[in-house]
Formats: structure tokens, sequence, C-alpha cells
């Protein structure tokens, strides 16, 4: 039993760690989307909208496969109490098994897209009519293959709350591909760079995970009682992410099929800026927010409503102030930054904007997965999609495609009284919490307009 000095002294290293490892990730993650802004803003002046438009449906195919074959690996390794050698290496043997299976389906879509193209199937302007697209989706795949070979030491340094090393390996993987990239690109411009600088960041994150960690390797291993254990844990994470694809992608899915790839190029490339806030809160969440609860949860399970509300309000912060803020400088933004094809990508900014508002009750989710209950995740998520799809459809029938890109917005907002029911249900609302915070969306909305009338000056 610990003494009570001892347990204040254990949660003074807790929050440290924490916070330290909030430093890494945000810092890492400002420098990581301060570095592909300036790899897009040289691309963009490179190359043509379209070749966005082309690697953002390869990629969303790729990111399908991941996600419809995942068996929450990492999570399982994060928030499990049981943590052997045996354990490590048979979620490193399946890691592998699932990267090499990602590949072999990315080479059947391909072959699949490629026949259909052969008959016709896709309208003339639809983005899967290019006949580059099934060559893309091939190439791209073989970076799930490389990835499945990763050391499982990037999850256990999570887990840990340890991330400098992790940092350090992705900057780096991100610079080798983007410079690639750029020095490809200044020869040849075509959509060949960008697929080389993924394919190039994948190897190195892949060679990096296994020389910069210390400690035994990792070896292919499998025992069949933790096979069992992942699995439990797993199969709801393997709904929830299915789901969670079909949620995040299905709106660059839909559009290929609609409109052509210069349309889906500037949604992109709007996608891309209000992504930069919106991956920094996922990716602070994913890296610190689910082990930090996890934690919380196997040493303490009361606490746990405690340390959420606490992580929660930098998350509060800079959500409502990013919708805010972005909502106002959305159309100044891509003026500034892109030439004149680029313009139209302004009013999609200021309307994804508003979605950010809802990213905060993401933690509620990786709340729910440290108490071990993903299947809470999966019924918002499956919410969340039936909302989407049929208001995407509303949307773009009845006024377009600005109705299709408000439905992508509104559809996420619309979950937040589900998330709050759940967490009142499981004793982790807390009202005043909720509420103090939303003075800031004005804020950020003034700061905006405040921004704006100095730049046009």
């Amino acid at each position: 039993m610990h003494t009570h000095s001892e347990a204040k002294e254990e949660s003074k290293k807790f929050k440290k760690r924490i916070l330290k490892a909030s430093i890494w990730s945000t810092g890492s993650h400002v420098l990581n989307q301060a570095i592909r802004l300036g790899s897009n803003l040289i691309m963009t002046r490179l190359l043509v909208p379209e070749y966005f438009g082309l690697m953002a449906i390869a990629n969303v195919f790729i990111y399908g496969l991941q996600m419809m074959s995942d068996m929450g690996l990492r999570q399982s390794l994060i928030q499990s109490k049981r943590f052997d050698e045996t354990f490590i290496n048979t979620i490193w043997t399946m890691q592998v098994i699932r990267g090499c299976a990602i590949w072999l389906m990315s080479l059947l879509v391909a072959v699949v897209l490629y026949c259909l193209n052969a008959i016709d199937f896709w309208p003339k302007e639809s983005v899967y009519h290019d006949p580059l697209l099934p060559y893309i989706v091939a190439l791209i795949g073989i970076g799930a293959l490389i990835s499945g070979f990763e050391s499982t030491k990037l999850a256990i340094s999570s887990r840990e709350l340890s991330l400098a090393k992790n940092v350090t390996i992705g900057l780096m993987s991100q610079i080798c591909g983007i410079t690639v990239m750029i020095c490809w690109a200044l020869l040849d411009k075509s959509v060949w760079p960008m697929v080389a600088a993924a394919l190039v960041s994948s190897l190195v994150t892949t060679t990096l995970s296994h020389t910069m960690f210390g400690g035994v390797r990792n070896q292919f291993h499998w025992d069949k009682a933790a096979f069992e254990q992942i699995f439990h844990f797993g199969k709801w994470v393997f709904v929830s992410s299915i789901l969670g694809f079909l949620l995040l992608s299905s709106d660059k899915l839909i559009l290929g099929a609609m409109v052509d790839a210069r349309l889906l190029g500037l949604y992109a490339i709007a996608f891309f800026i209000v992504g930069a806030v919106k991956d920094l809160i996922t990716n602070v969440i994913h890296n610190v927010g689910f082990p930090a609860l996890s934690e919380a949860y196997r040493a303490k399970p009361e606490s746990l409503k405690e340390v959420y509300y606490k992580l929660r309000l930098p998350f509060d912060a800079v959500s409502i102030l990013g919708a805010g803020v972005l909502f106002a400088t959305g159309e100044i933004i891509v003026k500034l930054l892109y030439d004149d094809r680029y313009a139209a990508a302004g009013w999609i900014i200021q309307i994804l904007s508003v979605g950010l508002f809802q990213l905060r009750y993401n933690l509620a989710g990786e709340c729910f997965m440290a108490m071990g209950k993903p299947r809470i995740l999966t019924t918002l998520i499956l919410f969340d999609i039936v909302l989407l799809y049929v208001l995407a459809y509303l949307g773009f029938n009845w006024y377009g495609f600005k109705g299709f890109v408000w439905a992508v917005t509104m559809s996420s907002t619309a979950m937040i009284p589900l998330v709050i029911w759940y967490k009142y249900k499981y004793g982790l609302l807390h009202w005043k919490r909720e509420l103090m915070v939303l003075p800031l969306l004005p804020v950020g909305y003034g700061v905006g307009l405040l921004v704006t009338q100095l730049i046009t000056l």
C-alpha cells in the first residue's frame, strides 16, 4: 500500500510525464505542420490541382484498407495490463501479417479500378476514371507492407509517455519524404513525386523504429492466450475502425464519383488547412490523451473524471478558438498562400472549420477506450456516419457541392448530445466545465476578423 506522501509524489510524476509528453507531441506537430505547409505551397506551384485530387483518392483507398484491418494492436499494447515479451511479439507478428494483407488488397483494388476503367464504368469527369489511379494505389500499398514491420517500441514509448524518439523519427521520415518529393517534382511535374514521398517516409520510419531504440528486438512469435486477449479487445476496435473510415473518408469517396479531380483537389487543399488544427488535437489525444487516461484508469479508476477534464482544457481552447479564427479568415488565408487556381478553397475552409468545435469531444472516446469499453466508441461513430450519409445526400441534391460541404460539417457536431449522454451515464460529466469554455468561440471569431482587417488594410 502506498502512503499518502508516496501517492502524492506519484501523482506529481504522472503530471510531469503528461506535460512533457504534451510538449513533445504539440511541438513536433507544430513543426510537422509548418514543414507540410511549406512543402504544400511549393508543390501547389509545381503541380496542377488534379494531382492533389488523385492522391487524395488513392490515400483514401489505402487508409480504408488499413482501417478495415485494424484490430487495435497499438491500443492493446497501451491499454493492457499484460506487458511481457510474448505478448509484445505476438502483437508484432499480427502487425506484420496485417501489413502484408493490406499490400495484397491494395493490388486487388488497383486491378478492380483498372478493369472498371477499361469498360468505362465511371463517368469521364470522375476522378476514378483517371488511368493513373490504379497504378498510384498499387504503389502506395507498398508503404503499408513496409510499415507492417515497424518496431513495437514506438507504441511502447507512447504507453510510457516517452515521446522524444517517436517525435524524432516522425520528423526525420517526413523531411526525407518531402526532400525526395520536391527534388523529383523539379525534374518531373507529375503525380509520382508525391507517391515516392509516401514510400520513402514509410521506409525511414520503419528503419529508425528498429535502430533508434535499445533492448530486445521484435521477433516472430505466436501465443494463443495473447491472441485471444488482443482479439477480445480488438473486435470492437475493428468495427469502430471500419465505421471510422466510412465516417472520415466518405466525403472524398463520394466526391470522387460526383466531381472532377480539380474540384476534389480544391477540397483537399481546404481540408489540409483545417486539418492543421484538427491533426494537432487528434495527434495529442492519440499520443498523450489515450496513454494517460489508460494509466490513470489502471492505477486509480476513480480519478479518471478529474484527469479527463484536466487533459481536455487545452483541447477545448485550441478547437473552439481555431473554429472561430478559421471561419473568419478562410478566404484571406487562401488568397495569401495560394495562386488564383486555388481561390475557391477559401469558402470551403470556412465551412469545414465549424466542425472543429466537435473535436474536443474526441477525448471522451479515448476515455471509453481506456475504460475497456470500445463498444461505446463504435456506437458513436455509427450514429455519426448515418447522419453523414443522410445529410450528404440531401445537401448535394438540394444545394450542390456547397450543400455537401455543410453536410460534412454538421454531421459531426450533431453527435455531441449523444457523447454527453454517455459521459453522464458513466459518471464523467461536469456541466460547469462543459459550458465555461464556450465564450472562446466568439473570441476566436473576433480575433479572426481583426486579423483579416489588418491584412486587408
